[in-house]
């Protein structure tokens, strides 16, 4: 059979459920919180199953034995997958003038639908192709009619000095996902190289792979390429032979501050049409439109593979609320959702989200020193953040998502809200207010993704946090519940548990004895901490915090003493954290606090919001005879700026994400601007702390190890 009878025959199949195709697309200015939430999930409910082995006769043979054979052994192809490579070969070959075919596309696709797939075969066809082409263009220009040693050479030098497809990611994390499904989908081609060039690597390490290898297939974040751009002539002399342009989650770049960037890098690129480009969205926003307008071919195509009657997360995840009575509460009733979905499935899988680095930092290792005596069975506990290095987070999300054990928590910052897939979670618990509504939304698709697990999601507030279930989540049939139900429900678990032992052998029964535990241990830990692990993370939930004053709807000095209050009633300091004057001026504070307070800290005179939880707190005996350390990865990177009315003010760690109400900008989105890197590799941990700036001493320490050393003395 021919190759356009099989492309009639393959099309022809198409007929019945194919995706949309518009030649422009309209909607509304914003998408509601009910549309954004369908980006966080895959679409199971299309039934439009084509098989790969339609492809064979239109990919090459190594493709072809890649996705049918080993290593992936795939059989059906998704929605997204079928829209765009039922155009291949066409889209896969050169620029035409000639030719109407349309190369250019804009693919608004939920994540977790298979998108990666659907833009690397394509891609890496076109890559193929053009190292073939220069082969035998080596043979014309040379006058010869064949010479294999020539056209060899010829191949091997154009897959060094040129790249053959570049690929924009948001995150380092979804970076690497995408060069590791691409290398896989190489793995029967010979000669064809993946480079991934992200924040968190050595540059030297890079460049000397750079060098060293074929440059065919660049996936990259916007920070460390510019970076390399602008200070190597190699990698910029490359990047502008660049053939196919890809950008993957651009609704996430452009929410994250990367619009400029993306600018930059294109501009740098090849002119469309004889560029080929492709961008993935979840959202086609005005923003959107705009960027394709910049980066597309001007006859380009907008496929649509979210139907409108596709239900979203919120439809099918249960989801609740609980606003705890005081800070004494947070850290027990984290553990007994933790205990609750442990002993509800088999499977445990947890993702924990925290606001900033720093809380992810202090909760990974409250969670990993408790998991062994308080959780019903053993627990692996993972860790990421922007203060790990690359390696150890890449580490982390590896484990995490193989883990098959009974019991695994992943303790995360929004650096895992988006774009990685983490199959068979079981409930997304969040602590704290998220930076956005779309934020919550997307941390809670993380349990509607792949796996077949539809799990639950937990949002643990403070009381003076109230007002984001009030005012930002109107949209979400989120319900509330309140932490003595919760206890309540643990306990009928663990005496069901316990009854009958043989039904959950994994778990250490008996289990109720140890729920007592659920309440004092956590205190009894935190009160070991050093009071300057506590200080900087109360540091950062200021300057988080502060510039949400406005959605919350409560006023900067309400913030300020909830927080002032969580170091003391959840951490267990004697005293809350003193600020000079000049920093709270800055954070707009500067009546809150005039003098030094005293030694002895009382709360006789309970603010406003205490007891608005659902139950009365037991007063807790702080016992300083434990001592804990943790070692963690530290890059001392995440350095950001708030601003809000006017004043500016300048924080170790404010948000994991740059996404805060007014405007803030983290270091760590691999976000450069000019010839700097905001993902410096030199001097790693020789970080030291701006004590100075907030009326301490300036302290230095090994940033790659950070030492939780008991108090001593009064602080």
């Amino acid at each position: 059979m021919t190759t356009s009878l099989l492309r009639k025959a393959f099309k022809a199949t198409l007929a019945t459920k194919t995706p949309v195709l518009h030649a422009r697309f309209g909607g509304s200015r914003f998408q509601s919180a009910a549309a954004a939430v369908a980006q966080a999930a895959p679409d199971a409910a299309d039934n439009d199953v084509r098989p790969f082995e339609t492809l064979k006769e239109v990919i090459s043979p190594k493709t072809y034995q890649a996705l049918v054979g080993e290593p992936m052994k795939l059989r059906n192809m998704t929605a997204v997958q079928t829209s765009v490579l039922s155009r291949l070969p066409e889209i896969s070959e050169p620029h035409n003038p000639s030719s109407p075919v349309v190369r250019d596309f804009l693919v608004r696709a939920k994540t977790g639908t298979g998108k990666t797939l659907a833009f690397l075969i394509p891609a890496i066809e076109a890559r193929e192709k053009a190292i073939k082409q220069a082969g035998k263009q080596a043979l014309l220009d040379s006058g010869l009619m064949s010479d294999d040693g020539l056209e060899r050479r010829a191949r091997r030098k154009y897959s060094r000095e040129t790249v053959g497809v570049l690929i924009l990611s948001p995150t380092r994390e979804l970076a690497t996902q995408i060069a590791k499904e691409a290398s896989r989908l190489l793995h029967h081609h010979d000669g064809i190289e993946v480079r991934l060039i992200t924040g968190g690597v050595n540059k030297r390490l890079q460049m000397r792979d750079w060098m060293k290898g074929n440059r065919d297939v660049v996936v990259a974040t916007t920070g460390r390429l510019r970076d390399l751009m602008a200070s190597e002539p190699e990698v910029l002399k490359s990047i502008r032979t660049a053939q196919t342009f890809i950008l993957d989650e651009a609704d996430t770049m452009l929410d994250m501050g990367f619009r400029d960037d993306i600018h930059a890098i294109q501009e740098e690129l090849p002119p469309s049409p004889t560029r080929q480009t492709l961008l993935f969205s979840a959202t086609v926003s005005p923003v959107i439109r705009q960027v394709a307008t910049t980066v597309l071919a001007r006859d380009h195509k907008i496929i649509d593979c979210v139907k409108s009657d596709d239900s979203p997360v919120h439809a099918h995840v249960p989801q609740y609320h609980t606003v705890l009575p005081s800070a004494a509460s947070q850290l027990p009733h984290i553990m007994r959702l933790i205990a609750h979905d442990q002993l509800t499935n088999p499977k445990s899988k947890i993702i924990l989200f925290l606001p900033t680095a720093k809380m992810t930092q202090l909760f990974s290792v409250v969670v990993r020193k408790l998991a062994k005596e308080l959780f019903p069975t053993k627990t692996n506990v993972y860790e990421i953040h922007s203060k790990c290095v690359m390696q150890s987070r890449i580490r982390a999300s590896d484990m995490f998502r193989e883990d098959r054990s009974p019991a695994s928590i992943l303790v995360t910052s929004d650096i895992s809200a988006r774009g990685v897939d983490y199959p068979g979670v079981t409930r997304v618990i969040q602590v704290g207010v998220p930076a956005t509504t779309e934020q919550y939304i997307h941390r809670i698709g993380r349990t509607g993704r792949t796996g077949g697990v539809i799990g639950r999601g937990d949002l643990v507030l403070l009381p003076w946090e109230i007002g984001f279930i009030t005012w930002q989540l109107t949209e979400v049939p989120i319900k509330p519940v309140t932490a003595g139900e919760i206890t309540h429900q643990l306990e009928e678990l663990a005496k069901q548990v316990d009854s009958e032992p043989r039904s959950r052998p994994h778990i250490q029964t008996p289990y109720t004895p140890r729920l007592s535990e659920l309440e004092s241990a956590p205190l009894e830990l935190m009160s070991s901490f050093d009071a300057d692990a506590i200080r900087e993370t109360f540091l950062a939930m200021l300057g988080y915090y502060t510039p949400k004053s406005p959605e919350l709807r409560v006023q900067r000095g309400v913030i300020f003493e909830g927080c002032k209050d969580w170091t003391v009633q959840a951490c267990g300091l004697e005293t809350p954290p003193y600020l000079n004057p000049g920093f709270l001026d800055k954070l707009g504070l500067g009546e809150s606090q005039k003098r030094k307070p005293t030694r002895s800290y009382s709360s006789s005179g309970r603010p406003h919001w205490e007891g608005r939880g659902s139950r009365s707190t037991k007063g807790f005996q702080n016992d300083r005879s434990k001592s804990y350390s943790s070692g963690y990865d530290s890059e001392k990177r995440g350095n950001s700026w708030s601003r809000d009315s006017g004043s500016s003010s300048r924080f170790r760690d404010t948000n994991e994400n740059g996404n805060s109400s007014s405007w803030s900008r983290s270091r760590d989105n691999n976000e450069n601007r000019g010839n700097w890197s905001r993902d410096r590799d030199d001097s790693r941990g020789k970080s030291w702390s701006r004590g100075n700036e907030y009326g301490e001493r300036t302290s230095r320490y090994d940033g790659n190890r950070r030492e939780y050393k008991p108090r001593t003395g009064n602080w």
